[in-house]
């Protein structure tokens, strides 16, 4: 079975793809718009390929499902597997693993929770502004926690942290500062 996606070609079976050198398809937990390879950095897609989904929250793929959907624009988390020479390529920007220099040593990312979104022709506060005019429908996908749009220079970070009490507001999301 055969169909659409960025522009190329990929096989819905990675097994039984006819097409030599398509893209192939590893939905992240049912995604219908993210490959696992978006949601990890190369090194651990080479170690674990395919099962690297034990790393990912299945509420993170729900959450950025939905920013893909509601903003009908592409939406990237890594790029590492498809960037075109020239393009800026993203390799931290969902799960994190214990070689990764990025951000905290106990950051969310590092626990399958968080995603940096670049959502194609909108900033990061236009994503904010997206998210919070459908804030019951992020909260019901798990959304609990954005990063304050002073440090995102060109991303938004998304995560489902477990609420704590005391800690989160009791309606919205949490504002965190790294």
């Amino acid at each position: 079975m055969l169909s659409q996606k960025r522009g190329s070609i990929f096989c819905l079976n990675p097994y039984i793809c006819p097409i030599k050198n398509a893209m192939i398809d590893y939905p992240a937990h049912g995604s219908k718009y993210f490959d696992l390879r978006e949601l990890v950095d190369q090194r651990t897609w080479g170690i674990l390929g395919y099962k690297c989904a034990s790393l990912i929250d299945p509420k993170m793929v729900d959450i950025i499902d939905l920013v893909r959907e509601l903003s009908g624009m592409p939406t990237t988390v890594n790029n590492w597997h498809f960037a075109k020479p020239g393009e800026t390529v993203y390799n931290s920007s969902g799960f994190r693993a214990i070689w990764d220099r990025t951000g905290g040593l106990l950051s969310q990312h590092r626990c399958g929770r968080a995603d940096d979104v670049k959502v194609r022709g909108m900033s990061p506060a236009q994503v904010h502004a997206l998210i919070n005019a459908n804030a019951k429908r992020f909260e019901r996908a798990g959304l609990t926690t954005m990063e304050s749009l002073e440090f995102t220079r060109s991303w938004s970070h998304l995560d489902c942290r477990p609420k704590v009490l005391g800690w989160h507001p009791e309606d919205g999301f949490l504002i965190v500062k790294p």
